[in-house]
């Protein structure tokens, strides 16, 4: 993963794989398009920012491919994201999952609440991923016990077992983009149907885009349709991004407003929901002890 999230990419998207675990656990919320969305010829490129001029000097393409450039171009950082759906007779899911980068190393952690009913809420899926050089690993939690499951919890120790090592190429087939990308979706001059004007607020700036609802979509359906267990794939109605950034170029929050239909067996709902996402650039709060203490002996080393 060193050398993948340092190079210049050619299309943009993070990932949580956030939202899409809430799908496994609401059975109203699952999908089906007709087809599998089209994907973008054009998925976005990263730029080094400028040295001279401000945000507003630039259009908001620009402003997201100097974002992503910042961010590549970062040697640590953290992320904390929080989900919630709503689908179909007001049943609710939360998913939680932060993200830490340093040097080259990248640590995923998701943990989905089964579906809310009034008061109930309990944890129904948890992960753990770290995005190696040629391979990603996805470790499962070390109890048994949902009731125990936080993002402090501890993971197996168990060797990886099957299907728990995956190719990038089978990754992005399961999953969608990794995880060092800006966005779930993607994020570029063919899917950026509407930008807002640009505002200031204090030493920061904020960027609304509303995105094309099939292409921007199209690599992060199928971690929901992976996660969600679906036969097919959601089809969206709605996708606006609401993302505030500094000066140079720093992404600071992202919150994602979202709107699609989705079917499992007979049953198909509407789908509402949101997640936000912020950014830590004190050395501090990352933490990637997993990969010393279980992940670095698993990893094939590039030649």
């Amino acid at each position: 993963m060193k050398a993948f999230i340092k190079k210049v990419i050619k299309y943009t998207a993070l990932t949580a794989a956030v939202a899409a675990l809430s799908l496994s656990a609401i059975a109203g919320c699952s999908s089906e398009p007709e087809k599998k969305p089209s994907e973008p010829e054009d998925m976005g490129v990263v730029v080094e920012p400028p040295k001279a001029g401000t945000p507003a000097d630039y259009s908001a393409l620009e402003n997201i491919e100097f974002m992503k450039g910042k961010l590549a171009a970062r040697a640590y950082y953290h992320v904390d994201s929080t989900s919630n759906v709503t689908a179909t007779a007001g049943v609710k899911q939360k998913v939680e999952g932060t993200k830490d980068y340093l040097d080259g190393i990248l640590i995923t952690e998701t943990i989905s609440y089964g579906a809310k009913i009034f008061i109930i809420e309990t944890p129904s899926k948890a992960m753990q991923r770290y995005f190696g050089e040629t391979e990603v690993f996805v470790r499962d939690p070390a109890s048994d016990d949902h009731s125990k499951w936080n993002l402090d919890m501890e993971w197996s120790n168990a060797a990886p077992g099957e299907g728990s090592v995956l190719s990038y190429e089978e990754y992005e087939e399961d999953y969608g983009l990794p995880a060092d990308e800006l966005s779930d979706f993607v994020i570029s001059d063919e899917t950026i149907d509407t930008a807002e004007e640009l505002v200031k607020e204090g030493d920061n700036y904020v960027l609304t885009l509303t995105l094309d609802n099939e292409k921007a979509p199209a690599y992060y359906v199928r971690q929901m349709k992976t996660m969600g267990d679906l036969k097919d794939f959601p089809k969206f109605k709605s996708i606006r991004l609401t993302i505030t950034f500094d000066a140079e170029w720093a992404v600071l929050s992202i919150k994602t407003e979202e709107e699609y239909t989705s079917q499992k067996g007979i049953i198909t709902a509407n789908c509402s929901g949101g997640s936000t996402i912020t950014y830590s650039y004190d050395r501090a709060d990352v933490d990637i002890s997993a990969y010393e203490n279980y992940f670095k002996q698993y990893e094939t080393k590039a030649e």
